[in-house]
């Protein structure tokens, strides 16, 4: 009988690769996108008022890693605060996401317990930069069977009302998910499946 060499991925457990995260997030992806709009198009200052460990305390995750994880882990589908950890641990893109920092499902649960207005306000923003990118395709998306319009013809340059209009749109989206991670994280549920809150180009 033939002898091969093992094809199985749980064989090359304990070896030691090196891997440039930041060359995970290709160009045009949804995840590449995330990483700029969170680091660069968002400010995020509002968070810092949370912390009060500038003299004294250990060092916080950062909000953009948290917001990063979660927002991509809602894509993939994870809705609760003990997926986001696994998806933290075991997938190379969230780790690209969140410079492979280290981050407990309490720190998680915490973050959104205590930030819920905020992080809906940024989930929004996030949305809106999406349909920009043209990351939202077709003419509506759905989450949950609540449909709602992309509006895709209408760009950041419109007016103030259109704005605002989509921006409460998308802050709907926001409370829904929020409020189901909470249901998750109360319930201790691991839910499965990927969401459908942002249809993404995966042309690469």
């Amino acid at each position: 009988m033939a002898k091969y060499r093992s094809t199985d991925a749980a064989a090359g457990q304990g070896l030691f690769l090196s891997v440039n995260l930041q060359e995970q997030l290709l160009p045009d992806s949804f995840e590449y996108m995330l990483n700029e709009i969170i680091g660069t198009k968002i400010d995020l200052s509002g968070f810092d008022k949370k912390y009060k460990n500038d003299l004294t305390g250990a060092s916080a995750v950062p909000p953009s890693a948290l917001l990063k994880l979660i927002f991509y882990g809602y894509f993939k589908g994870a809705n609760s605060s003990r997926k986001l950890y696994e998806l933290n641990n075991n997938n190379i893109i969230a780790k690209a996401l969140t410079g492979d920092m280290q981050i407990h499902w309490t720190v998680i649960a915490d973050f959104i317990s205590g930030n819920k207005e905020a992080i809906k306000d940024t989930f929004s923003q996030v949305l809106l930069y999406c349909n920009e990118l043209g990351l939202i395709g077709g003419e509506n998306f759905a989450v949950d069977g609540l449909r709602l319009p992309s509006n895709a013809s209408i760009d950041m340059s419109g007016t103030k009302k259109q704005l605002g209009k989509r921006l409460e749109t998308y802050r709907k989206m926001a409370t829904k998910h929020i409020e189901r991670h909470e249901r998750r994280d109360a319930q201790g549920i691991h839910d499965e499946g990927v969401a459908s809150w942002c249809k993404v180009d995966t042309r690469r």
